[in-house]
């Protein structure tokens, strides 16, 4: 068995049944004969994969998560976390964040994926990806009107997906933009908790008396981690990724999410309510404050005083409440807006709370008012 770029894997390896990493053309998988005696073929994979007998790694209990593909030290890597056992659908004990090599990784993800689905359906219901063709550099199969070729090969979107580059050069290194009307097919669910080990959903009794008879046992099912064992146990393939790393990949997520997903009704609903209510509270707090005694007003004034704000600094101050409110929103940071807008009614209807009080306690007491007194700012 050998990854995309013809070098040879170094754990337990042997795909006879596959033929090669799931591809379309020909490096299609064959479910075709499987699917006759699904159970059976399935476990003829499985015991194909451990030929070797190479137990050095149990992946029962583990998950991988694919998290974002990127562009790493000038090559594309998709970014994976993986976690040990009892880890609640990849909510705790993580090993850590790794890179992988975007080829080998894409065939693994398929060649799990497919038979995930062939040991839950009896059939291969995940397909063959045209986009493994181009796991490496790859010429296009048609040429250019003078002759030459364009080169494609599989690397990351804007967004942190997927995504087919075209190239000028043999080495792709060279980026071009040529529509050739080939688009990346290939699924891959970024975020998804992923079991790095599975099993039929099915079996068949003969097919399993005569495997065993030949030295399979279900410890086999431990070590079936397709995708996990062939990105990690190989450190041609995998790499820890640092501090510098991480952090590309969290901003990435933080970008991807925010600047793709946009407002949605919900939000937009909320958006318009904080808005208003915000604007409802800035009028009756006003009018309030227009019913201040001057005592009130000299206390208040004196109070800000002692942590250096005037009078003077509050309209500017709000305005810039304002100002950064939307433009969170035109630029949509969700957690800025949300605590710009919130934080803003949270505080002006505690400052009518407030001012209420106060005024309750004033009139009980007999006190005079001076219209206007709380509105000077200066």
């Amino acid at each position: 068995m050998r990854n995309h770029a013809g070098t040879p894997l170094q754990k337990k390896s042997n795909y006879d049944v596959e033929r090669q990493l799931s591809g379309s053309g020909d490096y299609a998988v064959d479910m075709a004969a499987m699917d006759d005696d699904a159970s059976g073929g399935v476990r003829s994979a499985r015991y194909s994969w451990y030929t070797s007998k190479d137990k050095s790694i149990d992946w029962s209990g583990y998950n991988i998560m694919p998290k974002q593909c990127i562009m790493h030290k000038g090559e594309y890597k998709i970014a994976y976390e993986l976690f040990k056992h009892n880890n609640n659908g990849c909510k705790k004990h993580s090993k850590g964040l790794f890179l992988s090599e975007i080829g080998a990784f894409a065939e693994a993800y398929a060649l799990q994926n497919q038979y995930d689905s062939l040991y839950t359906y009896g059939e291969n219901q995940y397909g063959n990806p045209d986009s493994l063709d181009y796991t490496s550099c790859t010429a296009f199969e048609e040429a250019n009107d003078d002759g030459s070729f364009t080169y494609v090969k599989l690397g990351c979107s804007d967004a942190g997906g997927l995504k087919l580059h075209t190239y000028s050069d043999s080495s792709c290194t060279v980026e071009i933009t040529n529509n050739l009307g080939v688009y990346n097919d290939m699924k891959m669910t970024f975020g998804s908790c992923v079991s790095c080990t599975s099993n039929p959903a099915f079996d068949d009794d003969v097919s399993i008396a005569a495997m065993t008879d030949a030295g399979y046992t279900d410890d086999y099912a431990n070590y079936d981690a397709k995708l996990c064992a062939t990105v990690h146990s190989n450190k041609e393939m995998s790499q820890s990724c640092g501090w510098g790393c991480k952090r590309q990949v969290k901003k990435g997520q933080a970008s991807s999410y925010d600047k793709s997903s946009g407002w949605n009704a919900l939000e937009k609903f909320f958006l318009f309510f904080w808005s208003f209510a915000g604007i409802g509270l800035v009028w009756v707090v006003l009018k309030q404050r227009r019913m201040m005694s001057r005592e009130d007003a000299i206390v208040e004034e004196a109070a800000m005083n002692g942590v250096g704000i005037k009078k003077r600094h509050v309209f500017p101050i709000a305005l810039a409440i304002v100002f950064l409110t939307l433009l969170a929103m035109f630029m949509v940071w969700k957690k800025m807006t949300w605590l710009l807008l919130i934080g803003a009614n949270v505080g002006l209807f505690a400052q009518f709370v407030f001012l209420r009080r106060k005024a309750k306690k004033a009139n009980a007491g007999g006190d005079g008012y001076v219209k206007d007194a709380g509105l000077q700012i200066s």
